[in-house]
């Protein structure tokens, strides 16, 4: 992505970048990967006969599932937090290890109580150790179930008591990430409040930091954002290893920048484009931060009317006008937010984000050629598409993973 590996409510599943991207798919009747590969054009295939619709009893309005590398082998797990617990399925390379195994009896909807509409849950390599924990926005706060190796996870602890639904916190209001806000190379809590945003450093054993108040906007009655209005995101602008905050607020682009050790400088508007009162909206239009020069500074990827606008950081807290980079992917092709994601990901190793949608009939690609210019638009594999609601959203997940 934009060079760190943030985490957030939009995008819980990071990518190595650089990194090629492969796609996972939770389906009706399992897991469906398409590996990615300079080499060679490989098909869809069913790793996993779990985790789906069918297969399973999986639901999107119940049970969070994920791909993430709880192995330290650099490739992507299958993770699902289901009825009773979460389960893995382990990625050998070749295959995925099938049935999955349940690692803990906790984070789950009958096993914990944990809620779609109340709680996040995320894996995380909180540790810095290569493998991901289990993190989970509970009531009480945010509770850690450490990973031992060899799926053996530890029983839940309550990491912060802080952040959590107990304490006000709710999803309809309050963004939280897990992002390195202080360049140790461990991820750090940021919660986007109801006054401040609030960063909890990380103590590097899975365990937080009490939380402090870093930046008085932002958040819904300190400026007036909305989750449904104006996206917010966590990532490094400058290239210092030390995630910003970069917020599409009504006039625009507003930026924060990191001063190190989780403090953040002035509130700016460093673009007047990608806002609401340039006709942007969360329902029609998704917006990204990721690396498209390769040079580890987050620019701004928007899936506009038109197609996918982009604008280039110039390193400094500001950005280069938008330009429109591609005539695909946007709301006049019939791109639809409820129906087709789209993602800007590294699919080629070079370092720099490509974009990918998943559309009506096929899986579209636009390779980054260098200078924010993409290469033309062509479909990879009919498989992951809508396809008159056989990837439904509402029994579907579809994801960009390196597998």
């Amino acid at each position: 992505m934009s060079g760190n590996q943030t985490i957030s409510q939009g995008l819980p599943v990071p990518t190595t970048s650089p990194g090629i991207a492969g796609i996972m798919g939770f389906g009706v009747d399992g897991v469906v990967i398409l590996r990615n590969t300079t080499t060679s054009s490989p098909n869809p295939v069913t790793v996993v006969k779990n985790f789906g619709f069918n297969a399973g009893g999986w639901r999107t309005d119940r049970h969070v599932r994920l791909a993430a590398d709880t192995t330290g082998d650099r490739k992507a797990d299958v993770v699902g937090f289901g009825e009773n617990g979460v389960w893995i399925s382990t990625n050998n390379g070749n295959t995925f290890s099938d049935p999955p195994k349940m690692v803990i009896a906790d984070f789950a909807y009958s096993a914990g109580g944990w809620r779609i509409d109340k709680h996040i849950r995320y894996m995380a390599d909180i540790r810095n150790v290569g493998r991901c924990d289990i993190v989970g926005f509970g009531d009480a706060g945010v509770l850690v179930s450490r990973n031992n190796g060899n799926n053996n996870f530890s029983p839940a602890q309550l990491a912060i008591n802080d952040f959590g639904y107990g304490g006000g916190w709710r999803l309809d209001r309050h963004l939280r990430f897990l992002a390195d806000v202080n360049g140790d190379g461990r991820l750090d809590i940021v919660g986007f409040g109801e006054n401040n945003v609030y960063t909890a450093l990380s103590k590097g054993d899975g365990t937080f930091a009490s939380a402090r108040a870093v930046i008085n906007n932002f958040c819904y009655s300190a400026g007036g954002w909305r989750v449904e209005s104006h996206p917010r995101f966590v990532a490094d602008l400058t290239g210092d290893g030390r995630a910003d905050v970069l917020g599409c607020g009504a006039a625009g682009v507003y930026v924060s920048l990191n001063n190190g050790s989780g403090s953040f400088g002035p509130v700016n508007l460093a673009l007047k484009n990608f806002g609401t009162e340039q006709g942007w909206q969360v329902n029609k239009h998704p917006r990204y931060v990721a690396d498209l020069t390769g040079d580890k500074r987050g620019d701004i990827v928007g899936f506009g009317d038109a197609g996918v606008y982009i604008s280039i950081n110039n390193g400094d807290g500001t950005f280069q006008p938008a330009k429109l980079a591609i005539n695909n992917f946007g709301v006049q092709q019939g791109w639809q937010v409820d129906k087709h994601p789209r993602f800007a990901v590294d699919l080629t190793g070079d370092g720099r984000a490509d974009i990918i949608g998943f559309g009506e009939n096929n899986v579209f690609i636009a390779l980054n050629t260098g200078s924010g210019n993409f290469a033309p638009v062509r479909a990879i594999s009919n498989t992951f598409s809508f396809n008159g609601g056989q990837w439904s959203e509402d029994k579907t997940v579809r994801w960009m993973a390196n597998l």
